[in-house]
């Protein structure tokens, strides 16, 4: 082969290694490391057709300059081909990690840096900071704002309620009007804020993440499972997701996602002195499960947190009128106060809504073997309300409280129910009492949670920043 072939062929490579576009920046994931005894992150990124050697490079502290060693990144990718189109979505996994450590990392083509960031890892001591939100990838200015206000809370991870995307759940959809958000590189009110490029998303199954589940009609569904690098220490239940279209294509998407479908619906947590357990809650799950209500027993109950958390996307409590026949997950109050649940967070209902501490014991059938399930969702049942406990001076709280923070960005539900507590009333009494002590529903808001050793502290901030609900839980 001629020297002058030769350069050809090198500048030709050049070239097409320049050319190549990424869709999505390197986002920082929690990878499999549901204990405090490991710690590890993942980094997600997505590319079009043209292949390139990337590199991830590593090291404590806050520049890879000064780092005295610096570790490399075992990088893994795999071909998407939906819709006629082809894409690589690239992993890499950051193993050996210190806990309450800062760390810096780089992603490269060659000698080039595409992403670099710092983030730090999880916490063992017994104060944590946290934000919740959901129902949020509309793309909306409100969705904007949010993600800013987020980012000057500083906190040291984000949960995210469901509906991650609307309205599908597809790749296309993350691509428009979710990652340009929490990956934007201006921080603005009108932007967004870079908050996926440090901080970990834990994000749980709504229903519009499912809808795009027949592949052959939505190609780049179910892109939760393509997107999401989570915790896997939960069974797969026997009721669960399924995707949908011939034979070829769920075959590629099961391939393609690495065993992270369906296993990632259901998981768990530790951070700091929290536990938390996220639980798909879509109409075609049991609630009760036993396989699952057994591992979500042992779960918990072998958790030393001080506080134990349950996060799924459909409230069984809810006062609005917009999906308040949807009560299902309600079967489960029993076995959540039976393990020292301390709240409940859901989103779905588009507004904020805060329950007195309560304890429910559902309807049984004639025989008492088994709970009632109206045809409508309903579950009928009998309410104990503490009605002392108020956050500020009684903070003790008698029972679970139940929160749904699903603001985060879409269009809003029932805002002119707002504060008004005549217009929250259901009936019958045996389906709806005044366990809900707040609703704000005609702002855009998130939670800030924050533990300190035995006390909680819940914020719920507006789209401004402004805090408009808080309560104190100790302990």
């Amino acid at each position: 082969m001629s020297r002058l072939l030769v350069i050809i062929i090198l500048c030709a490579v050049r070239l097409t290694a320049g050319a190549q576009q990424i869709l999505v920046h390197p986002y920082l994931q929690p990878g499999n490391a549901p204990t405090l005894s490991k710690e590890q992150k993942v980094l997600v990124w997505h590319t079009d057709s043209i292949p390139a050697t990337f590199f991830v490079e590593f090291a404590p502290g806050s520049s890879l300059e000064k780092a005295r060693k610096i570790s490399t990144a075992k990088i893994s990718s795999v071909q998407l081909k939906l819709g006629g189109k082809t894409t690589n979505l690239y992993r890499a996994t950051l193993m050996g990690l210190q806990f309450d450590t800062e760390y810096s990392y780089r992603v490269k083509i060659d000698k080039k840096i595409v992403s670099a960031a710092t983030f730090t890892t999880r916490t063992k001591k017994t104060k944590t900071r946290f934000v919740v939100f959901g129902d949020c990838g509309t793309g909306s200015p409100e969705q904007k704002a949010i993600a800013y206000q987020v980012s000057l809370q500083k906190p040291q991870f984000i949960l995210v309620t469901g509906d991650n995307v609307y309205s599908s759940g597809l790749v296309s959809e993350y691509q428009a009007r979710f990652f340009p958000v929490y990956l934007s590189p201006e921080i603005s009110p009108e932007k967004g804020a870079p908050l996926m490029k440090s901080i970990p998303f834990y994000m749980l199954v709504g229903n519009h993440d499912v809808q795009g589940n027949d592949l052959d009609k939505t190609p780049d569904g179910l892109a939760f499972f393509y997107y999401n690098d989570l915790p896997a220490n939960a069974p797969v239940a026997e009721l669960t997701v399924q995707a949908t279209g011939k034979p070829e294509n769920v075959k590629a998407f099961e391939k393609a996602t690495g065993g992270r479908f369906p296993r990632l619906a259901n998981y768990s947590f530790d951070h700091g002195n929290v536990h938390i357990t996220c639980l798909d809650s879509n109409p075609y799950v049991n609630p009760l499960d036993p396989y699952l209500v057994n591992w979500l027993r042992k779960d918990i109950s072998a958790s030393k947190a001080d506080w134990k958390i349950v996060a799924f996307h459909h409230p069984g409590f809810n006062s609005s009128k917009v999906h308040y026949d949807y009560q299902q997950m309600r079967l489960l109050s029993p076995v959540l106060e039976q393990l020292g649940v301390d709240m409940v967070l859901n989103g779905h209902v588009h507004n904020y809504q805060r329950t007195l501490p309560l304890r429910f014991a559902p309807k049984k059938n004639e025989t008492g073997d088994r709970y009632v399930l109206t045809p409508q969702g309903r579950v009928d049942g009998v309410f104990t309300l503490d009605q002392q406990f108020d956050g500020v001076t009684h903070t003790k709280p008698d029972g679970i409280i139940y929160i749904v923070t699903g603001a985060g960005g879409a269009g809003l539900y029932d805002p002119a129910i707002s504060g008004k507590p005549d217009l929250w009333k259901h009936d019958p009494q045996e389906n709806w009492v005044p366990f809900t002590a707040k609703i704000v529903s005609d702002i855009h808001s998130f939670a800030v949670i924050e533990t300190d050793g035995k006390k909680l502290t819940l914020r719920q901030l507006n789209a401004k920043g402004v805090a408009f609900d808080e309560i104190h839980l100790t302990k």
